[in-house]
């Protein structure tokens, strides 16, 4: 069953939080945050569901970030696989090992790739079921490559996902209730954000 913050996985002691800038497979033995359903559009695509958070965090106008994080889910919206995150200094998407409570952290490259957003898109329509066998999902992954899934969401994916860039008037409001859930997060799962010394 998918981590919530009602259903947390077992907590276990925090680690130390070294980051790199570079992130290349960094394994973290911790689950990601649950996403906040009511800043979330969903796009049901057949064996997949799709959804476009519009994620803001920080404290101020200062020291606060805001994108799209798109979280690629089974049909029934419980089990998450894979996450893009488009926001903050280092772009970045995860493969979630839900058997584990953990994930793999990839960081994403614009000067190679070009904008995150458009390679998004086609990852999702030609690297979908890749994408979930790093995560562990095989079952899926075949369902997807031999029955296919419906692509015609990805341009409703894309505007969302654009949308959710834009400055908005209650960026602050948002960032600030991001960063609330996001320590409700940390209090349930203390491993949260955090590496153990020698990972990369």
């Amino acid at each position: 069953m998918a981590s919530t913050m009602d259903n947390p996985p077992p907590a276990g002691a925090p680690l130390s939080n070294r980051q790199v800038d570079t992130i290349r497979g960094q394994y973290h033995k911790f689950m990601l945050i649950p996403m906040l359903e009511e800043h979330a559009t969903w796009f049901d695509a057949g064996p997949i569901a799709i959804a476009v958070e519009a994620r803001a965090l920080g404290d101020s106008p200062e020291r606060m970030v805001r994108g799209p994080s798109i979280h690629v889910f089974d049909a029934t919206h419980r089990d998450e696989f894979v996450r893009f995150d488009v926001f903050g200094s280092v772009l970045h998407y995860h493969y979630i090992h839900n058997d584990e409570n953990s994930n793999t952290l990839w960081g994403y490259d614009p000067d190679t790739n070009g904008p995150m957003i458009p390679w998004i898109i086609e990852a999702l329509k030609n690297r979908l079921p890749v994408m979930l066998r790093r995560a562990g999902e095989l079952t899926l992954a075949n369902e997807i490559e031999e029955q296919g899934w419906d692509t015609s969401v990805l341009p409703c994916v894309a505007r969302a996902a654009t949308a959710a860039l834009a400055p908005r008037e209650d960026d602050l409001r948002r960032a600030k209730e991001g960063m609330d859930w996001m320590y409700r997060w940390k209090a349930v799962h203390p491993q949260f954000n955090t590496v153990e010394e020698g990972e990369y």
